[in-house]
């Protein structure tokens, strides 16, 4: 497991929404998906467009570019053209503060 990093504020994302942020040289995507947050490399597997660009619809989340689907909290592919699942991060949120866990 990896250092927990401060990424955000629990109010910088709203529900339903998509952020991304650069955190110790990685680009990850945090997500809102009622009261909880995600966390996940913020690029496409199929063709590495940043996911953050895409359409969220509970935890779903739709690559804007292709139509690839995940599952936001388990990285898992749902729909095609990907075929590799997303990193996802740990997320804990403590007070206003959002942090994920980077290697």
């Amino acid at each position: 497991m990896g250092e927990f990093v401060k990424v955000a504020k629990v109010s910088d994302i709203p529900s339903g929404e998509i952020r991304s942020f650069v955190v110790n040289n990685e680009v990850i995507a945090i997500c809102h998906v009622n009261g909880k947050f995600y966390a996940f490399k913020d690029e496409c597997t199929h063709m590495a467009y940043p996911l953050s660009d895409g359409h969220l619809d509970g935890e779903i989340i739709t690559c804007a570019y292709h139509g690839a689907k995940f599952n936001v909290k388990t990285g898992e592919v749902v729909a095609m053209p990907a075929v590799e699942p997303l990193e996802v991060f740990e997320v804990k949120v403590e007070g206003d503060s959002i942090y994920v866990a980077i290697d």
